[in-house]
């Protein structure tokens, strides 16, 4: 890493993303450099069927609001958590929950704030995707990629003007759509 005097980043304040600028002093993984103040990069080879991920990250320190990327080689399964360097394992969450089935999938760089109690999810480098199974017609499907949509946001609409929904949680959904 290049000698820096000074870094500013994001971190997380009750509940607030803010800029913070932070003097650095050292290197090698010190308490003074990115590492040892909770910012880096690892990875986790943890199986899938383990919940309790880990990963080794040089230098690394366990700091409140500190904001860690870590690339996962295999899906991470619901209620999982994440033990850096030994530091202890801590939850991880997305949005505000417990992490949920194969929101973060195999290959996937996944960026962490952590909050003092749990690794905050706040970006996953790959696309968004979901698809949308029409029940009754295994081959009928609405594949959504890469698109935003509001709650109110449609991808069907019935002769009543009823519509299908878009979830925001990638995964595959079932609906029952009556034919007329």
């Amino acid at each position: 890493m290049a000698n820096l005097s000074q870094l500013t980043i994001p971190v997380l304040e009750n509940g607030q993303i803010i800029m913070r600028t932070f003097n650095l002093t050292g290197s090698g993984g010190g308490s003074s450099s990115p590492e040892g103040m909770g910012f880096g990069y690892g990875e986790c080879n943890t199986a899938y069927a383990t919940t309790a991920k880990t990963a080794s990250l040089t230098g690394y320190n366990l700091t409140a609001n500190g904001i860690v990327s870590i690339r996962f080689a295999n899906n991470v399964n619901a209620g999982a958590t994440l033990n850096i360097n030994d530091e202890g394992a801590k939850p991880i969450y997305y949005r505000n929950m417990a992490i949920v089935d194969n929101v973060i999938k195999g290959g996937d760089i996944v960026t962490f704030v952590y909050d003092g109690t749990n690794y905050n999810v706040i970006a996953i480098n790959t696309d968004w995707k979901a698809s949308v199974k029409i029940k009754g017609d295994e081959n009928a499907t609405i594949s959504v990629t890469n698109q935003t949509f509001n709650i109110s946001d449609t991808v069907i609409l019935d002769s009543d003007g009823n519509g299908v929904y878009v979830v925001k949680i990638p995964g595959t959904y079932v609906f029952d759509v009556v034919e007329e």
